[in-house]
């Protein structure tokens, strides 16, 4: 099998968020034409501030990058493994991947199976996820192959073409934040609930507002929920929280149980379990 280029992930990230790094790098060109323009004018006190500009716009863009390979790049995290080995899944199992037609990481599990099966149910849609960058990641991901390891569906965010109780396993790997209103990310979250099995489990990977990720993006860490809150909206789903890894402070990953009618009741109750 042909090795991916070492920083194809990088490649692809910055492909889908060009205008972002755009606007970096010209800001960067535009305080180096300052500080050209400073010296050669005798503004000399023009000097230091765009310098300085010209020092934290190369540090954002250097940590964006830096982040991008961790996240992306087959040398990297790969938390979307990290997902497979928290759920304890075997090469023989199947399981269920909500997408949003970022096929590259339901190609990258399907690799860990034998005789197991993913059935990829893409829930994108303009008016639910409305980030460009997605749009334009969409755009360049490779086509469906024909893999018996691979089924693809589409659906909704809040009607999964999936019975009840049907399903042991769902990953979502990055899904629910691009859903831009709470609500929606709740009412996946129940749709997730209603096709697991009781003892079933969701595997979550999200960036949370850490230090690392305040670092790496500035202001727009905000953006970001805490880890608490993701534990939070789990919950509020009906799920257990059991296992949560930290990778780096780049990107959390969680694993959350299904409750048997059992556990429900005395979940209902306030009892330990």
């Amino acid at each position: 099998m042909r090795q991916k280029p070492v920083y194809s992930g990088v490649m692809r990230h910055l492909r889908a968020n060009w205008p972002g790094y755009l606007l970096i790098y010209a800001g960067i060109v535009l305080a180096l034409l300052l500080i050209g323009v400073s010296l050669q004018e005798g503004w000399l006190s023009f000097v230091p501030l765009a310098l300085a500009l010209v020092l934290l716009l190369s540090y954002f863009l250097g940590a964006a990058v830096w982040a991008a390979h961790r996240l992306y790049d087959p040398a990297g995290l790969r938390p979307y493994h990290v997902l497979f080995d928290m759920g304890q899944l075997k090469a023989t199992d199947t399981f269920v991947y909500v997408d949003l037609g970022v096929r590259d990481f339901a190609l990258q599990l399907s690799r860990r199976l034998t005789s197991g099966k993913i059935y990829v149910i893409d829930v994108y849609n303009p008016q639910w996820t409305t980030s460009s960058s997605l749009k334009r990641y969409r755009a360049r991901q490779p086509h469906a192959p024909n893999d018996p390891r691979l089924a693809w569906q589409n659906g909704r965010f809040d009607l999964l073409p999936l019975p009840d109780k049907s399903v042991s396993t769902v990953i979502l790997h990055r899904v629910l934040s691009e859903f831009w209103q709470q609500g929606d990310q709740t009412a996946l979250l129940e749709e997730v609930h209603r096709v697991l099995t009781p003892n079933g489990r969701v595997l979550l990977a999200e960036r949370v507002r850490s230090q690392t990720n305040w670092l790496v993006m500035g202001p727009s860490a905000l953006s970001l929920q805490t880890a608490a809150a993701w534990r939070a909206k789990l919950e509020e789903a009906g799920f257990i929280v059991v296992k949560e890894v930290d990778l780096q402070g780049l990107i959390t990953c969680f694993r959350a149980d299904k409750p048997t009618p059992a556990q429900a009741r005395q979940l209902s109750l306030n009892l330990p379990l």
